[in-house]
């Protein structure tokens, strides 16, 4: 059971780096615009079925960017206009929107798994 509740505490400690990093960077990408799909590539993995790597672009004071290689598991609407956030002070910096993980789920499952690794170490422990 130790074993198990050390196992769980890292896996708790890696989501709330990520939720982390995932908040420092919404910090830096304050600025919106919209942005359309340019190529959708699709990747078979064996273990872990289909992935997309899809590219956009959006334009910025009337110049063109573009956001490469976004990786998705989900088939995208190539119809749909979605929304970029970027950097205002670096437009390669950016991420689209509707495809970014909520930080809230992050922190909920990092705290629920480091509590639970707790309560198995103790009771382990206990035991």
């Amino acid at each position: 059971m130790i074993v198990f509740g050390f196992c769980l505490f890292i896996f708790g400690i890696c989501f709330l780096i990520a939720a982390l990093s995932l908040t420092v960077q919404n910090k830096r990408r304050t600025a919106e615009t919209t942005g359309t799909i340019t190529e959708v590539r699709k990747h078979r993995v064996r273990k872990h079925g289909t992935t997309y790597s899809i590219d956009f672009e959006f334009l910025l004071d009337g110049v063109r960017q573009e956001l490469k290689k976004v990786k998705w598991s989900l088939s995208p609407d190539v119809t749909k206009k979605y929304t970029i956030c970027y950097n205002p002070k670096k437009a390669k910096d950016a991420h689209v929107k509707e495809f970014r993980p909520s930080t809230k789920l992050y922190l909920i499952i990092g705290l629920a798994s480091i509590v639970v690794a707790l309560i198995l170490v103790v009771a382990g422990a206990v035991a």
